[in-house]
């Protein structure tokens, strides 16, 4: 009975995590020169977009897409250049952020909340700079942004950032370990 109740469980953990994963929905959009791909989901007023880091793409929102749909409607572009999206003709923070800019208004979002990690978060901070009456909310994490005091140290700085991580350290970790 045991075994039952256990294979039961992980039956029902396997359907709700489908169903979390189908609610999620991937497309692409011509803006401009670009063709933007991006996952969506949810359908309420308020909206979330959230812009991935470098060597990274939408897909890394995924396990939290399904936990903000149930309040947001939710929009996770990769970045133009990146992933499933194509590569702009002209190229840059402020561009990208345009571009994302008119993905959100295809979409009829007016106003949202702007997610950014890494190299996402001066995407972000570029929309909300030339869109603030359309960023309700801002958030950034993981990286620095030009302008602000401090950031040449850590851009700089290998010990502190990966940026400049050059001289000795990138081969460290595989030092004695190349054929592996």
């Amino acid at each position: 009975m045991r075994t039952l109740s256990s294979l039961l469980g992980c039956v029902f953990l396997c359907i709700s995590s489908l169903q979390a994963g189908e609610a999620i929905v991937s497309r692409d959009a011509k803006i401009g020169d670009v063709q933007l791909h991006y996952l969506t989901a949810g359908n309420a007023p308020a909206a979330v977009i959230l812009l991935h880091g470098f060597a990274e793409t939408s897909r890394m929102w995924r396990p939290i897409i399904p936990k903000l749909a149930e309040k947001f409607t939710v929009i996770a572009p990769d970045l133009p250049g990146i992933g499933d999206s194509s590569i702009p003709a002209k190229t840059g923070m402020l561009i990208a952020a345009q571009q994302i800019h008119e993905l959100a208004r295809s979409l009829k979002i007016e106003k949202a909340r702007v997610v950014g990690h890494d190299i996402g978060l001066m995407v972000a901070y570029a929309y909300a700079a030339q869109f603030p009456n359309e960023t309700e909310k801002l958030a950034v994490m993981d990286a620095f942004l030009r302008g602000v005091e401090g950031w040449e140290a850590i851009y700089d700085a290998p010990n502190v950032g990966h940026f400049r991580f050059n001289g000795e350290y990138p081969e460290n970790p595989v030092q004695g370990r190349e054929r592996t």
